[in-house]
C-alpha cells in the first residue's frame, strides 16, 4: 500500500470518527425545519401572487432565495415551522451593475489607524482600505449609510449584489406572458420574519 492509499484510509477513518462523535453528542438536525419552512414560505408567495391577480408562470420558484428569521430557531420543530405567523420583511432583486463599496470603519482611517498597512511609505492612504483584521467593511445598497458613501475616501470592490425592490415588481417578473415565452426572471431574494423575531427586531 503506497503513501497515497494510506493517507486516504486515514482521512476516511477520521471522517467516520468525527461523524460518530457528532451523532453521539446529540446534535439536532435542523435541516428538516429549514425544508418545512421554505416550503411553507414558497406556498405563501404563490398564494400572494394569485391574490394580486398575477398568473404564476412556468418559472420555477425554487430558484428564489428565501430567508427566514426565527425568533428562536433552537426550539423550532418541523411540526410547528409551518404554523408560524410569517411576516414579509423585504424583497430584493439581484442587480449585476450594483456597486459594493469598501469603506473605513469606526476609526475613520483606511486599514489600521496609524499603520502603513501596505508598507508603501504612506500611512493611512486609500490603498490600505480592507487591510486584514482592520475595521474596514463593505456596504451594499441594502445597508444603511450606502447613499452617504464618499467616493473620495472609499472604493468599489465589486459589482453585482442584491438591491431593494418590492413584491409588485417580483410578481410582475414572475407572471406568465404568452408573448414572452423566452422571459427569464431576475434573481430574487425574499425575506420573512416570524412574530417573535419581528418583536425582537
Amino acid at each position: 500500500m503506497n503513501r497515497g492509499n494510506v493517507l486516504m484510509v486515514v482521512v476516511v477513518l477520521v471522517g467516520c470518527v468525527w461523524r460518530g462523535l457528532w451523532l453521539s453528542a446529540g446534535v439536532t438536525n435542523s435541516t428538516s425545519v429549514a425544508d418545512v419552512t421554505r416550503t411553507e414560505l414558497l406556498r405563501q408567495i404563490t398564494d400572494e401572487l394569485k391574490t394580486r391577480g398575477h398568473v404564476a408562470g412556468p418559472q420555477n420558484l425554487q430558484s428564489v432565495q428565501v430567508l427566514a428569521y426565527f425568533g428562536d430557531a433552537s426550539s423550532a420543530e418541523p411540526s410547528v415551522a409551518a404554523s408560524r405567523s410569517w411576516k414579509l420583511n423585504s424583497v430584493q432583486r439581484f442587480d449585476p451593475n450594483a456597486e459594493v463599496w469598501i469603506v473605513s470603519g469606526a476609526d475613520g482611517k483606511p486599514g489600521w489607524d496609524g499603520w502603513d498597512d501596505n508598507q508603501n511609505g504612506t500611512v493611512d492612504d486609500l490603498s490600505e482600505l480592507g487591510a486584514a483584521w482592520s475595521d474596514d467593511h463593505c456596504l451594499t445598497p441594502l445597508d444603511s449609510g450606502y447613499e452617504q458613501v464618499d467616493p473620495v475616501y472609499s472604493r468599489i470592490i465589486n459589482r453585482g449584489t442584491f438591491v431593494p425592490s418590492d413584491f409588485e415588481s417580483f410578481a410582475a417578473d414572475h407572471s406568465f406572458n404568452p408573448d414572452e415565452s423566452e422571459h427569464q426572471p431576475h434573481s430574487w431574494r425574499v425575506t420573512f420574519v416570524d412574530q417573535a423575531a419581528a418583536e425582537f427586531r
